[in-house]
């Protein structure tokens, strides 16, 4: 079994407008692949947003629409395979998914159950000053570029296994047990 970390970017406030797609899989204690996939979100770029990522128009022209990468990628199959799929925020992430879904007639997604790195940090890491994705890679003296899909993703990755080692857990599931956090639901 692994754990799928994911990250979006969007091109604008509508989440649903997914211009970037990052992933990690974490299996036996090791992130095993990190990927990012720029997606064409067929909609319009806000200035603020482009600001936050760094990712413009021009770099999602002739990029493949979320459906299209979806099946390029083996992202069906990758979401279906999961025990859980996390993200650091799900609530945002898991709603950008959903809005998504909703745009395209995407209802061959499979059914998953989410998890929330961020919840499960303000749980075992009460001490720091926030549980920001940049503030907890700093904790786990991890270099990265925040805003990149894949760097998100391989960090939330990282984060959701040092909670693990920590509890001395096996599965991101028992630790959101462990935590009193609440795991969703995304089906359709």
């Amino acid at each position: 079994m692994y754990t799928l970390a994911i990250d979006f970017e969007t091109a604008n406030r509508n989440s649903r407008s997914i211009c970037a797609f990052g992933w990690s899989v974490l299996s036996n204690g090791r992130v095993t692949e990190s990927q990012q996939v720029l997606i064409n979100p067929e909609e319009n770029f806000d200035a603020g947003n482009i600001r936050v990522h760094g990712i413009r128009p021009s770099d999602v022209f002739d990029a493949p629409t979320l459906p299209e990468a979806m099946e390029a990628h083996g992202l069906y199959d990758l979401i279906a395979g999961a025990q859980l799929v996390v993200a650091h925020n799900a609530s945002f992430d898991m709603g950008a998914l959903q809005k998504a879904i909703q745009k395209y007639d995407m209802y061959q997604m499979p059914a998953f159950t989410y998890g929330c790195t961020v919840k499960l940090s303000r749980k075992l890491y009460p001490w720091l000053p926030n549980h920001r994705l940049n503030t907890m890679a700093e904790f786990l003296n991890v270099s990265f570029q925040h805003h990149d899909a894949k760097e998100d993703a391989y960090v939330c990755a990282l984060l959701l296994n040092d909670m693990l080692e920590r509890t001395n857990l096996q599965d991101p599931v028992s630790l959101h047990t462990f935590c009193g956090v609440r795991m969703g639901q995304v089906a359709y």
